[in-house]
């Protein structure tokens, strides 16, 4: 975007001691990024004015001519032209050798066919002037030679609140500059001003100007200014009698404020040219003039950042505007010339029986301004910011105006916007008149916002000292209202608040919400530069772990170091391809997202078992034995309002080619569950019963080889081997052995048991005794089923009893090795004691059924 500080000058003056280079450094570092500057008129202070004197023949080329100068104090020079137009008498525009033209080239003595031209005669588009003319410029007769072409233009026309006088003389008509002949341009960069929708426009970066650079701002959209224009359009209007055009909004529509007043103009107006100051303004911002009414409306909107439209109102059918959504889709011709889809939920500004306007991106070619127009509505609304964004980028379709709505506009500004408008019509025009009165619709309350705050706040957020007069200053620069809480009003002793800052209406749209915005406004004017850096004053503390992140770190030490485990991450989103290669019967459709990114990737997982197969299905195409583990967390569908339950696991999965790693994922997990202060068993399980992580429905379980992790009375995990036609699906080569704990209501317990404490017992002063026996049972009988039998003899010398090793036998039966441990804390146990004990083992589990293998 571009900025003309010739137009900024309308309402603040800035420095003059200040370079080019300053300017845009203090604008940056106060306020948006300006990506370079440029001086248009520039080569103008370079140029002087000449006379020709004399036109002679080139003496070796048919269309050349040696022109002498007079270039006033005495001096004369010849150049070559070969400009049509070069005849004697005209006063021109010469540039010496070294100017350096808009175009770059920089002007160096040359001769044309033997004769030595130093210097030129300059055409309009050789100085980068509007017009485009034919020949060499041709300027008044009444400018002085050797007068400066930078000065001359500075006069040439006269610039005020509105109307402006093109300079003619008998030889000729000053064209237009692309800029004042001093003017500076700051090219700001547009992503650095998304946040600002008060200032795309030059009125809204005056204030700021003003503010950064300490400067009065002149107002000169006041409330007075207002009131006297309110005041002549009410007179007007009365002649006229009744609006000819009334405003309709339909609530459902994504208006957010609408005004419109009716005028009635001379033809020229629309079909001539805008004055020079205001063409050269429309220039220099980058914008095309195009004739008065157009021109009027965009040098609006650029200086106020409100978009507005302006109707034939001619074209207006059946005396009303009415603004509502499409409610079906249609082609529509825009202004540029172009057949476009709408859709039903688009927004259209539209007559009794058609389409007039796309809102807030367009208008349409039907009811445009055109040479000849002498009645004319002129809007100025506001729309939903969203709606705006949406319909555009779906046209393809990023205008000047869409792009300001985007940004969420203030609706209160409407109203400066038309009544401007109405202002510059009726200076370039004097003859026009308002037609009935302005129209308002949907036109919102405004809204106060108040920030509670304090000079020792702010100070504190910033480091540098702000008492209440910079303050107040910076604040009231920038639009911003402070004031102290009355006495008897309450305050917030707690928080030290002291005043009220209340914000304009254009800075609460979408930029103002709180303190901290407050805080940044009064330090981006200080200038963070000016800011001596301190290290900040808050005292930072060692956060201790929450007991059920200690539970998940003590786990994750003891699954790496001792159970020689690798973990794993997971996403927690899964999609219904791999719910369905799992074969897991909860799909939670409840939680599928609305706009995921992937269909692989749609839904909170319901387990960690289908991630886990897939990890392990990764794994071993590289490694044929593994074991990997994750803390991570699963999602279970709830009723009501609480839709769904984090649910906070650790998943393991021991992985082996040949061996079958059940048993030491088993022993794994019954050593895990100490190790994080559980008191804890494994039982066997039934894969037929429902289970709180494993549905009986799933088919991915072993049917002899599932055990229940209980800890207290409740069942909180499963140990399995994972069924033959799973691992298929996931082509997993070997034997899988998975465990899924829940640690969810463990650690949502205010006394978790997370501790780091371990209970210490002291090693036993008396010597014990090992018993080992091998008994027959069942291949299909659990070996916990002999271990239980030993428990249950009920004996507190016999200390522990495990498992050394099963190997199967014939006829549907195992062997099956155990491990006996007799220990008394109080005495040695004598051999008789340990001889008669081994015999009552031998017959408790004869008494249920294994043998002793002979």
């Amino acid at each position: 975007m571009k900025i003309s500080l010739d137009w900024i000058s309308d309402f603040v003056d800035l420095p003059k001691a200040l370079s080019d280079e300053q300017i845009a450094e203090r604008v940056t570092l106060g306020l948006c990024e300006v990506e370079g500057t440029e001086r248009p008129g520039a080569v103008l202070r370079s140029v002087i004015v000449a006379q020709v004197v004399r036109v002679e023949k080139h003496p070796k080329a048919d269309k050349l001519k040696l022109a002498e100068l007079r270039l006033g104090g005495g001096k004369s020079i010849t150049v070559v032209c070969g400009a049509a137009n070069c005849r004697e008498g005209i006063k021109t525009a010469y540039a010496a050798v070294g100017t350096v033209l808009p175009d770059g080239v920089t002007l160096e003595p040359k001769k044309i066919w033997g004769v030595l031209s130093e210097g030129m005669l300059c055409s309009e588009a050789e100085l980068g002037l509007s017009g485009g003319k034919d020949g060499i410029m041709e300027l008044p007769e009444s400018v002085p030679p050797g007068s400066n072409l930078g000065d001359f233009f500075a006069g040439s026309s006269r610039r005020g609140t509105g109307g402006a006088e093109d300079s003619e003389g008998a030889g000729g008509i000053v064209p237009d500059t692309p800029a004042a002949a001093d003017d500076l341009i700051l090219d700001i960069d547009n992503k650095s001003l998304t946040h600002r929708p008060d200032c795309w426009g030059h009125y809204g970066l005056a204030r700021e100007f003003a503010a950064i650079f300490s400067r009065p701002f002149r107002e000169r959209f006041s409330a007075e200014w207002a009131a006297s224009l309110r005041e002549r359009i009410s007179a007007e209007g009365k002649g006229g009698g009744k609006a000819p055009v009334s405003v309709q909004v339909n609530p459902d529509s994504s208006n957010l404020g609408f005004l419109a007043l009716s005028m009635d103009i001379d033809p020229m107006v629309s079909s001539g040219t805008s004055p020079a100051w205001m063409r050269r303004r429309l220039s220099a911002a980058g914008m095309r003039p195009i004739n008065g009414i157009v021109d009027i409306s965009n040098y609006v909107m650029l200086e106020t950042g409100i978009p507005n439209h302006i109707f034939d109102r001619s074209a207006v059918r059946g005396g009303r505007i009415v603004v509502r959504r499409a409610g079906g889709d249609q082609d529509f011709t825009t202004l540029d010339d172009r057949k476009r889809r709408i859709l039903t939920a688009d927004t259209l500004v539209c007559d009794a029986e058609r389409p007039l306007a796309v809102a807030g991106v367009m208008g349409g070619l039907e009811s445009s301004v055109g040479p000849g127009t002498t009645a004319i509505t002129v809007e100025a609304a506001n729309w939903k910011a969203p709606d705006v964004r949406r319909t555009a980028a779906r046209l393809g379709l990023r205008t000047d105006a869409s792009q300001r709505y985007e940004k969420s506009l203030d609706s209160a500004q409407l109203e400066t916007c038309l009544l401007r408008i109405y202002e510059l019509i009726r200076e370039v025009s004097p003859g026009a008149r308002a037609a009935g009165g302005i129209q308002r619709a949907n036109m919102p309350e405004p809204v106060e916002l108040a920030v509670p705050t304090s000079p020792r706040r702010i100070s504190a957020v910033l480091g540098e000292d702000v008492d209440d007069d910079r303050l107040t200053g910076i604040l009231d620069a920038l639009g911003f209202v402070l004031e102290p809480i009355a006495q008897d009003r309450p305050r917030d002793v707690r928080r030290d608040v002291t005043h009220n800052v209340y914000v304009p209406t254009w800075r609460s749209t979408k930029d103002i919400e709180c303190e901290a915005d407050i805080a940044e406004e009064v330090g981006r004017i200080i200038g963070y530069d000016n800011i001596s850096p301190e290290s900040p004053s808050h005292s930072i503390a060692a956060l201790r772990l929450s007991a059920s992140k200690t539970m998940f770190r003590r786990a994750q030490d003891y699954l790496v170091l001792r159970g020689r485990a690798l973990e794993v991450m997971t996403y927690p989103l899964v999609g219904r391809a791999l719910l369905e290669k799992a074969a897991w019967p909860v799909s939670n459709e409840n939680l599928v997202l609305a706009n995921a990114l992937t269909p692989a990737h749609d839904r909170m997982r319901p387990s960690m078992i289908p991630s886990l197969l897939k990890a392990a299905a990764e794994n071993n195409k590289e490694h044929p034995g593994f074991r990997i583990f994750e803390c991570g967390r699963s999602y279970a569908e709830l009723d009501g309002d609480d839709y769904s339950r984090d649910l906070s696991q650790i998943g393991i999965v021991f992985q082996e080619l040949k061996e079958n790693p059940f048993i030491p994922l088993a022993d794994t997990v019954e050593d895990l569950l100490p190790y994080l202060g559980l008191r804890g068993r494994l039982v066997p399980g039934d894969p037929a019963r429902h289970h709180p992580l494993i549905p009986a429905a799933w088919p991915g379980t072993h049917p002899h080889e599932f055990l229940d992790i209980v800890i207290g009375e409740i069942s909180e995990g499963a140990v399995v081997s994972i069924h033959p036609r799973i691992a298929r699906a996931f082509k997993l080569k070997g034997k899988t052995a998975l465990a899924l704990i829940d640690l969810t209501s463990l650690s949502e317990q205010p006394g978790a048991p997370a501790s780091e404490r371990v209970p210490f017992t002291p090693p036993d002063r008396f010597p014990g005794s090992d018993f080992d026996l091998t008994v027959v049972m069942p291949s299909r009988t659990h070996a916990a089923e002999a271990v239980k039998a030993v428990r249950n003899m009920g004996k507190r010398e016999i200390r522990s009893v495990g498992v050394l090793d099963v190997f199967p036998l014939e006829n549907a039966r195992k062997a099956l090795t155990l491990h006996i441990e007799f220990r008394d804390s109080e005495q040695t146990l004598d051999a008789d004691f340990i001889k008669e004990t081994e015999g009552e083992i031998i017959a408790a589990l004869d008494g249920a059924g294994y043998a002793l293998r002979e």
